[in-house]
């Protein structure tokens, strides 16, 4: 809950100052608020103490205090906070219609100053509304291209695949040509296995949810899981692929050169670089589609959002406002590890750098979580648990069939 202090003197005092001519000190009332952020780099807590220490510096009727979580818990995190009737005051995470739905949040006009508004992208606000309502504030995004180890792929004579039947080709031309190499991370463990899932289903015409409907029972999905399964059958990837997370599996294993290909993320260049220190030699090519089909990659975009609370809404705007000045939001895109900026002046500035190029260019072609959906965070769970277990004999129509009915049941 919001904590309040109030700075008084009592009347004895002021009566003093009164009769001695001086202006009595009015009471003042200091907010409290708390921030939630999500742990991108190691650098986010480091960045948060620094812009909470300045805002306040400048507030001094605002006291900010910033806890970074890491991916991995929190979500435990916030939907333990919310149930228990005590949220945070703001949430950076990459959903929110739940809570929207719920009433629990104020809307994104009440977060933010109209300028901060109308400098985020279109497409962006147009991700962070439910019911036609925007409750959030998008913070940064990213998109996936199919990264590659050149010197394996041309170790075994191939070029990077396409399609998916290149992807087994080019699986097999490693597996012949050089043992010990995992032809293709495939991280369908509980780290985000929503979105290694969305990727290979969206290019089959699979996914989640179209036209207003969930598809997750669809006989796109249902291919996409066989013809993932043909590449585990086949020693294409790593064994274990439900118990296989991205961070510490596959992007490990390609910052080793133990991996030759990988779905990546745009900030996967700044890990390698920084986190795993690697010196592979590396490459993307846009994701590789089912035969006949197109290729697509996946948006993804996360959020701030405000819980209500009485008394709190001023604080959060200004607070929120003043990370979102060009110098701050540039040194939180920074502390983040290198992803697309949600804002237009900050993807001005940004468009020029050739390393983001294609990534920028693949956007158009990006399909998203349907975020928009009350029911997505359980579908999103349920995905995490459940859909790795059809690689160890679990039967895959009747996984995608549950995750449907936990889809429809919200």
């Amino acid at each position: 809950m919001t904590r309040r202090s109030t700075r008084y003197m009592s009347l004895g005092a002021a009566g003093l100052l009164a009769l001695a001519g001086a202006v009595p000190v009015a009471a003042q009332d200091t907010v409290s608020i708390e921030m939630i952020g999500a742990g991108y780099t190691d650098q986010m807590q480091p960045y948060y103490d620094d812009l909470a220490a300045r805002f306040m510096e400048q507030n001094q009727d605002i006291d900010v205090s910033v806890q970074v979580v890491s991916w991995n818990d929190i979500y435990t995190v916030l939907n333990t906070r919310v149930a228990s009737g005590d949220p945070p005051d703001i949430m950076n995470l990459n959903y929110f219609a739940n809570f929207a739905a719920d009433d629990l949040l104020y809307t994104a006009e009440e977060i933010v100053t109209p300028e901060v508004l109308e400098d985020i992208i279109q497409v962006f606000r147009d991700n962070s509304k439910y019911e036609g309502v925007e409750y959030a504030v998008p913070d940064l995004a990213s998109d996936r291209l199919f990264f590659y180890n050149e010197d394996i792929l041309a170790a075994a004579g191939v070029e990077p695949p396409s399609t998916w039947s290149e992807v087994k080709a080019v699986c097999q031309a490693i597996l012949d040509t050089q043992p010990g190499i995992v032809p293709l991370a495939l991280p369908l463990g509980p780290e985000e296995a929503q979105a290694e899932f969305f990727i290979w289903a969206g290019g089959n015409d699979g996914g989640y949810f179209r036209d207003g409907e969930w598809i997750i029972d669809s006989p796109e999905n249902l291919e996409t899981l066989e013809f993932l399964q043909e590449l585990v059958d086949m020693g294409c990837t790593q064994p274990n692929p439900g118990s296989f997370n991205r961070t510490d599996g596959a992007f490990a294993l390609f910052a080793q050169g133990v991996a030759a290909m990988l779905n990546g993320a745009i900030f996967l260049p700044g890990e390698l670089e920084n986190t795993y220190e690697s010196d592979v030699n590396w490459g993307v090519v846009p994701f590789p589609a089912a035969d006949g089909k197109e290729s697509i990659t996946l948006g993804v975009q996360d959020y701030f959002f405000g819980f209500k609370k009485e008394g709190n809404q001023e604080a959060i705007q200004r607070f929120l406002s003043f990370l979102f000045q060009p110098d701050n939001y540039a040194a939180f895109l920074d502390a983040a590890g290198g992803f697309l900026p949600a804002t237009i002046s900050a993807g001005e500035q940004m468009a020029s750098d050739p390393a983001l190029a294609p990534f920028i260019e693949v956007l158009p072609t990006a399909i998203f979580y349907p975020s928009d959906q009350a029911s997505w965070p359980a579908v999103q769970a349920a995905v995490q648990e459940d859909i790795g277990t059809v690689f160890t004999g679990a039967d895959k129509q009747e996984v995608l069939d549950q995750i449907q009915a936990v889809a429809e049941s919200e």
